[in-house]
């Protein structure tokens, strides 16, 4: 990595090529897995300090498939608008025939909206593959002052089907999905079937029903051509400069500095901030511990693919998973710190009473 950050070009003349911000980024999140947080600060300043990259105005537009190209975006996985060209099925690269393709996370997140009455599957509502759903603990996490839940999170489908309830026109609300409670006595008064606080989670937090909830729809595309199409041209922002402010921030906390974190923070709550609340969304250094700034990340960075790895680095996965993930702390054991090591790898080593599985795992 050193040598990565001190031979690459600031700039590449083809997107998507390594630079040296991108290095600095990945330098900076790996000193932070180190617990060398005054080296991660140096190179999160160091990536501040370039002026290449800048943070969206607008958190939304962060997720538009018209802005893939946002400067916000330091490292991407930059796949092509010519689907033939991503890679689907590669016999020598992909030897286990699993399928790869582009990015099909616009599958993962969607809740089951098209069985519901006055709906049916279409682009613009993506293909649901119901595989992720927030817990409870997350929706929660957003203010509602904080505009980042509503650009990252889908909590109403309009009716698009020829067939619909009595009353129903096309484009009316079919669906609500809300994190919230609704009064029983409103909601025996809509046309639209909702969805509310209460009948999608348990009073304990656990999941009730895993096929309507709010969706995560950072990464929904309406420009795949075809409704069932399952890979999408969106990159993959690997690391933005977002995440780089929040490594700043840990850094900062971990050597004492507890205003300079706030001071990081509060330029994403400023950014995250709905009109006229950018001061109810200020935080005091009296505000910075590790635990706000892991809920700090997962409000910006949720869906982003690194929450293990955030949870691993701060010794927190154990404990968070059980006091806010109640169906996950039902299976998970102090060995899951470590991932199994896939058998594949085992029987390739020749030194294998050295090269074991990891503990816990058969």
């Amino acid at each position: 990595m050193k040598i990565a950050v001190a031979n690459l070009p600031v700039t590449q003349p083809q997107y998507g090529k390594v630079t040296k911000g991108a290095a600095q980024a990945f330098l900076a999140r790996m000193y932070l897995t180190r617990g060398m947080n005054k080296e991660a600060l140096e190179m999160a300043q160091a990536v501040l300090a370039s002026n290449t990259y800048k943070l969206e105005a607008n958190y939304a537009d962060l997720w538009k498939m018209s802005n893939l190209k946002t400067k916000e975006a330091i490292y991407v996985v930059d796949y092509s608008v010519n689907l033939a060209l991503d890679d689907l099925a590669n016999t020598t690269f992909n030897p286990y025939g699993h399928s790869r393709g582009s990015n099909n996370a616009h599958l993962l997140y969607l809740m089951k909206y098209d069985d519901r009455p006055g709906m049916v599957r279409d682009i613009l509502n993506g293909r649901p593959f119901n595989r992720y759903m927030p817990t409870r603990f997350l929706l929660d996490l957003y203010s509602d002052n904080d505009a980042r839940y509503e650009g990252s999170f889908n909590e109403v489908w309009y009716a698009n089907s020829a067939t619909r309830p009595a009353g129903m026109n096309l484009g009316d609300t079919a669906v609500y999905c809300t994190r919230k409670e609704i009064p029983d006595a409103f909601e025996a008064t809509r046309k639209y079937q909702t969805y509310d606080r209460s009948k999608i989670y348990n009073a304990n937090g656990t999941v009730k029903d895993n096929l309507r909830y709010p969706s995560l729809s950072k990464f929904m595309d309406p420009t795949r051509p075809s409704l069932n199409e399952a890979q999408s041209a969106r990159d993959v922002f690997v690391i933005r400069l977002a995440e780089v402010y929040l490594i700043a921030a840990e850094a900062q906390m971990k050597l004492g500095n507890l205003q300079a974190a706030a001071d990081y923070i509060n330029i994403l709550r400023t950014r995250a901030a709905k009109p006229g609340k950018s001061a109810a969304m200020q935080i005091t250094s009296a505000q910075v511990t590790l635990d706000f700034i892991l809920d700090e990340r997962a409000r910006e960075l949720a869906g982003e693919q690194i929450r293990w790895f955030d949870l691993k680095r701060t010794g927190k996965l154990l404990e968070r998973v059980r006091a806010y993930a109640p169906d996950n702390a039902v299976n998970i054991q102090d060995y899951h710190v470590l991932r199994p090591i896939p058998q594949t790898q085992l029987d390739a080593v020749t030194n294998k009473t050295e090269f074991t599985q990891n503990q816990g795992y058969q």
